[in-house]
Parts: structure tokens; C-alpha cells; sequence
């Protein structure tokens, strides 16, 4: 049998049940062992970039804090810690998801967990501003990323196979900045990354939250001062974003 968290309801700790024989699925209510599910349905890990450490905004304005209240409404007593770091890259997360006994022990004891991850990647693409991007390193780039996500998804799955996990999308920041000019070329390295974030999602029964599509034409409103990061407004939209998806 495979077994899988169903509902995202805090109240609940559902398991889908689906029979390898003839694919029939049951959802099971779990009524025993209530210590520990009370457990798991306390702590909500929020880990990956500074989008996630809230880069830009006070602590309580961060999307993981948002999100926390949201999710308080219907469970009181969820515990929110927040590991995110200002330039971590697919690497970086891979090599704490090894070698941090902390988050290992976090990660099992989560139901929810919330990972961005991957612009930190691509922004070795870019240098200065009036120089070209770096277009030869991106297949280089591409592979070692797309390799180092299958493994991340291993590590998380292999100490947690039942917390529901939201990945969200790279999105473009540059209609507007001192890189502009490479909005165009820049959208079409984030669709081709995107495209394998939502194949990598998949393969780990992660859910993809899509920022890129929530901030596209509205980035003004979303984006703030810096033409990287998100503003006030921003954080809050991706916090409703990874509550609805």
C-alpha cells in the first residue's frame, strides 16, 4: 500500500490508502495514536531563500508568518518555524538537508512544509548590469539544478513521506530596474527552470504554488524597491497563494 496525506484540513490527519491490486482508494481517518498526530499537525516548516526569511519587510510580514495566522484560525496551537536563508542556492539546502541533525529532526516532525528555492541558481547568470548574461553557463546551470532538486525531494521524502509540501515557482522581477532590457531573455530561462519545478514537484508528490503567474503584470504592486524582491504587498499575496493552492 501507498500511503499519502489527502486534506490539507489542520483539524485532521488523513491518510489515502490506494490498494497496488485494483487502484480503489479509501480515505482513512486516523482515530488511534492521537499523540502523534496532534504532533505532526503542530509545526509548519517553512524552508528555501530570502523570500521565504522575508528579505526586505519585518519578521511579521513575511509570507510564512501570514500564512501561519491563516492557517491559526482553524489550529490554534500550529508552531511556525522559519529556516529561511537570504541566498541560499539548490546546493546550499541540499548540503544543510544532510548535514543539520535540526532541520532533519524539524522536517520529520512537520505536516507542512514550504520551500522557494532555485533564483539563487540562476542569478549566476547575471552580472552586471551592462554586461550581457551569461547565457553559456546555463545548461551547466540547468543540469546541476535540475540534479540537485531530485536529490532534495529524495532527502525531504525519505525523512518525512506524509507532510504535505508546497513549492513555489521562480518568477521574473525585471520589467522595470536596472535590467529591463533582459526581460525577455530572463522570462525564458525562469519558463524553462518553472517547467522543471513543476516535473521535479510531481515526481515527489509536491504541490506547485505558481508566483510566477500571481506576479506577472502586476509588478509593480507585488515587487518592491529593489526590482528583486517582494514587497509588503508581495509577501502577503504569496501567502494567500500557498493557503489557496
Amino acid at each position: 500500500m501507498l500511503f499519502a496525506l489527502s486534506s490539507h484540513k489542520v483539524e485532521r490527519f488523513i491518510l489515502k490508502v490506494v490498494t497496488e491490486k485494483n487502484k480503489r482508494t479509501y480515505l482513512i481517518i486516523i482515530r488511534f495514536k492521537v499523540l502523534k498526530a496532534v504532533i505532526l499537525l503542530k509545526l509548519y516548516l517553512a524552508l528555501g531563500d530570502s523570500i521565504t526569511a522575508g528579505y526586505g519587510v519585518e519578521s511579521p510580514f513575511s509570507f510564512p508568518m501570514v500564512y501561519a495566522s491563516f492557517l491559526r484560525r482553524h489550529n490554534p496551537d500550529l508552531k511556525l518555524l522559519n529556516l529561511g536563508l537570504n541566498g541560499l542556492t539548490t546546493s546550499g539546502l541540499l548540503n544543510q538537508l544532510r548535514t543539520n541533525p535540526t532541520l532533519r529532526t524539524s522536517i520529520r516532525h512537520a505536516f507542512l512544509i514550504t520551500l522557494t528555492i532555485g533564483s539563487n541558481d540562476l542569478l549566476r547568470l547575471i552580472g552586471n548590469p551592462n554586461q550581457p548574461i551569461k547565457t553559456s553557463q546555463l545548461p551547466i546551470i540547468q543540469r546541476t539544478m535540475s540534479r540537485t532538486l531530485m536529490q532534495i525531494g529524495q532527502e525531504i521524502r525519505s525523512l518525512n513521506p506524509y507532510a504535505i509540501i508546497k513549492v513555489a515557482t521562480l518568477y521574473n522581477p525585471l520589467p522595470a530596474g536596472p535590467y529591463a532590457n533582459y526581460y525577455s531573455l530572463v522570462q525564458g530561462i525562469i519558463d524553462t527552470a518553472n517547467a522543471m519545478i513543476v516535473m521535479w514537484a510531481k515526481s515527489y508528490g509536491f504541490i506547485v504554488v505558481n508566483l510566477d503567474r500571481e506576479i506577472k503584470g502586476k509588478e509593480l504592486i507585488f515587487i518592491g524597491r529593489d526590482h528583486a524582491h517582494p514587497s509588503a504587498a508581495g509577501y502577503q499575496m504569496i501567502a494567500k497563494a500557498f493557503a489557496r493552492y
